[in-house]
């Protein structure tokens, strides 16, 4: 499935609280009470997002993970929907609350 993101690049919402508990990075939205755990990969997105693009964040996921270019921004693209939708990073620029 491919999503329609803005390319980036992106900065983590400044109030997202993380905890990072070995196998998995718990991100927390103090303002509305929602979690998000990231697995391994998840984790890899979240610490090359900012401010990097969808592009970027792909790059460095290929050489942490045994992944296709093509896959990789495939994933980084599917998350940045998700955190985009949860309000967890927003495009440089807009991303204070």
């Amino acid at each position: 499935m491919m999503f329609s993101v803005p390319p980036g690049p992106y900065a983590p919402i400044p109030t997202v609280i993380e905890t990072d508990l070995e196998h998995e990075l718990i991100l927390l939205d103090p303002v509305t009470q929602e979690m998000f755990s990231l697995n391994d990969t998840g984790r890899a997105i979240w610490r090359a997002l900012p401010g990097c693009t969808v592009d970027d964040a792909a790059v460095a996921l290929t050489r942490q993970f045994d992944v296709t270019l093509d896959a990789a921004i495939a994933d980084v693209r599917a998350l940045v929907a998700r955190l985009l939708e949860a309000k967890l990073i927003a495009p440089v620029g807009d991303a204070s609350r």
